[in-house]
């Protein structure tokens, strides 16, 4: 009979502990502190494909197919992006840049009718000062005139408005009009001495890596595998704090050629500049050595230069860069947590107390038996 009525008791103790946690519930949600609804960003990216390209949506379906679906890390934000496209026949204006957050412009094409008119350097221009993000891509060179970097569009792109954008250029061969090609018989791939590729210590604070205050990255990139023309860096230092650049570096044994096959070594810094990125007050720039390592053109037999060690990942960090959703703050671990964590010290008090009620029920029951003896 003893033993029935402290079963009751503990039974009736346990619903006390649990209507205690449940009743907690209620009270955390009313503080406005419960999980949010996903937060939605909507990106619209215009793509190029009216100054003679090569690399159109067909050779670059897989990068522009990732932008569909990319994903990041916080559980609470969801990234849409729209991508337009620039079609053959038209020209940049202020209009159709008008509510754009990422002009992205693959290598040109040569000649003069792929070239940027005066007009399109300045709408362009007027983009970025407004806030807009630029992405361009150029090509190293290759036996394959389509392929092959045309500088000469990029050139006067970056000399309008005395270098507004940027003092730094794509590489070129004495003609001004077609790239050079970076090489390195020390770390290459493929069997083929352009084929780079290019570890996380070849680069500066963060152009890679995820550790890092101003351009905090989505993934962590360890290695890529590049075939750029180099970068000439002008004025462009990423050692000076305050100018916003940032460089992706070769290694030291790295040189490039150009078509007439002179070398050329940067015997002050060492290395070669193959990605930059800078930003322009509200406006961010990236420069690419490089479309061909983000395309669907093929490295190998069973591989394509997207497929590339992590190409694909460091595009989508460029792109979420570029549109400005990093660097973001890191959010503080989700409040529901601390819930659970009171949940479960109530849980554990409730063991406790319904074990040491046992101990006492133990030893009245030993007690009363002695007195009866």
């Amino acid at each position: 009979m003893i033993w029935d009525n402290m079963k009751d008791r503990s039974l009736v103790f346990i619903l006390i502990c649990l209507l205690t946690i449940s009743s907690i519930q209620p009270a955390y949600l009313a503080t406005g502190q419960q999980p949010t609804e996903k937060q939605v960003l909507d990106y619209v990216i215009l793509y190029d494909e009216s100054h003679g390209q090569y690399f159109n949506r067909s050779l670059m379906q897989t990068a522009l197919d990732s932008l569909s679906n990319i994903t990041v890390q916080d559980p609470e934000v969801e990234i849409r992006i729209n991508v337009l496209y620039q079609e053959n026949g038209t020209e940049f204006n202020s209009t159709n840049l008008q509510g754009i957050d990422l002009l992205l412009i693959t290598n040109p094409g040569i000649g003069d009718e792929n070239a940027f008119t005066s007009s399109e350097r300045e709408a362009v221009l007027d983009y970025v000062e407004l806030g807009g993000s630029l992405f361009l891509l150029c090509n190293p060179l290759t036996q394959d005139e389509n392929i092959t970097g045309h500088t000469e569009a990029f050139t006067n792109l970056l000399s309008t408005r005395n270098n507004l954008l940027t003092s730094a250029r794509f590489s070129s061969s004495p003609d001004q009009i077609r790239s050079q090609v970076i090489i390195d018989d020390f770390n290459s791939t493929y069997a083929n001495d352009s084929f780079i590729t290019i570890n996380e210590y070849n680069v500066t604070k963060n152009i890679l890596t995820s550790q890092i205050d101003y351009f905090w990255q989505e993934l962590e990139i360890d290695n890529v595998t590049i075939y750029s023309t180099p970068i000439s860096l002008g004025s462009e230092r990423a050692d000076d704090d305050d100018n916003g650049v940032e460089l992706a570096k070769t290694p030291s044994t790295s040189y490039s050629v150009d078509e007439d096959y002179t070398i050329y070594r940067d015997t002050v810094n060492g290395f070669l500049t193959w990605l930059l990125s800078k930003e322009l007050g509200d406006s961010r720039l990236v420069l690419s050595g490089s479309t061909i390592m983000f395309s669907d053109s093929t490295i190998s037999e069973n591989s394509t230069w997207i497929e590339e060690n992590q190409n694909l990942d460091l595009w989508n960090n460029l792109v979420l860069w570029l549109l400005k959703y990093t660097p973001h703050p890191v959010r503080d671990p989700p409040a529901i947590w601390v819930f659970e964590n009171y949940a479960l010290v109530v849980a554990a008090l409730s063991v406790a107390i319904f074990g040491i009620s046992v101990l006492i029920y133990k030893y009245r029951s030993k007690k009363r038996t002695s007195i009866k003896i």
